[in-house]
């Protein structure tokens, strides 16, 4: 049998120098690895089949995204969702009270309003893309405009009078929690829909939520004094 010496100085002296010279070949298994890492405990939303997937619904031409989005021709008013493609409402409604809060409930905000657009039921579920349409929406989901039996919306977490910032280092997404949101301008946010569901269904959770409601956790992320 015969046996091949290879010259291994001759194999160093091969090396491309200097080392920099690497990173075109290797970066894009870097950023694979990575990917692959961070997928691990990135929640993909799914709203495929979730109660916001009205792609079979038979108004929306088997799209999903269309009653909310579009790619052409949004709604240049509205500034708080993406190429906003549906119809918004301009309905009043009655807050929630009660002699318990330390705030005073306000006004629907501009995220909460979108999701009214749908759930106060002045709005037809296909009054999209200019359209007007005819199917308005029903059952639990239907809020009305009296929210006099339903979670404060538009309301002010007092938190932030005592401990400026305290809201935003919790409840923002990348907080010690992130298991809610708080919208509206620093200093001044405010509890909305949007604060407790999660329109595009990220968590799987049922009625949209963005946390589990087990062992009230999704409660007790803000009232977590009270017990």
């Amino acid at each position: 049998m015969e046996v091949v010496l290879v010259d291994q100085s001759h194999v160093r002296r091969s090396l491309p120098r200097p080392a920099i010279r690497w990173v075109p070949m290797i970066l894009p298994v870097l950023l694979a690895i990575l990917l692959v890492s961070f997928s691990g405990s990135y929640t993909h939303a799914e709203i495929t089949g979730s109660a916001h997937d009205f792609s079979s619904s038979g108004w929306t031409a088997g799209e999903i995204c269309i009653p909310c989005h579009t790619p052409h021709g949004a709604d240049s008013t509205v500034v708080t969702a993406p190429l906003w493609n549906h119809e918004p409402s301009t309905a009043t409604y009655t807050p929630y009270t009660s002699d318990t809060l330390d705030e005073t409930a306000g006004d629907p905000g501009p995220i909460s309003k979108l999701c009214l657009s749908c759930h106060d039921g002045t709005i037809a579920l296909d009054s999209f893309g200019g359209k007007t349409g005819a199917n308005v929406i029903g059952g639990p989901a239907l809020l009305g405009t009296d929210l006099t039996d339903d979670h404060p919306i538009g309301i002010r977490w007092n938190h932030q009078a005592i401990a400026p910032g305290f809201c935003a280092n919790c409840h923002l997404p990348g907080g010690p929690t992130g298991k809610v949101e708080f919208y509206g301008a620093p200093g001044d946010m405010r509890i909305e829909c949007a604060s407790c569901h999660d329109v595009h269904n990220g968590r799987s959770l049922p009625n949209l939520l963005r946390t589990t409601t087990a062992g009230s956790e999704l409660c007790f992320v803000c009232h977590n004094d009270k017990i």
